[in-house]
């Protein structure tokens, strides 16, 4: 569903989905976490014609596709 979203908000900006890439990859369980493993993932996302790229973590309670947004209003793939 996130990343659904995310390639809404990209077409939604007037740029190309086709222009981005989207990896996630999943972080290692915190084992300070007191028993209670809340799963974790980096989000890499590219723009594949500029190569400017950013890694957001996302998870439960992280809103990553918020900060990609801001990052695409803020110019930081152009």
């Amino acid at each position: 569903m996130e990343l659904t979203d995310a390639v809404q908000r990209v077409a939604a900006s007037g740029r190309d989905k086709n222009d981005f890439s989207f990896q996630r990859s999943f972080c290692p369980p915190d084992p300070d976490g007191a028993g209670m493993f809340t799963i974790q993932y980096e989000v890499t996302i590219s723009n594949i014609q500029t190569s400017r790229s950013m890694v957001i973590i996302g998870g439960i309670g992280l809103r990553w596709v918020d900060q990609f947004e801001g990052a695409l209003e803020a110019g930081q793939f152009d």
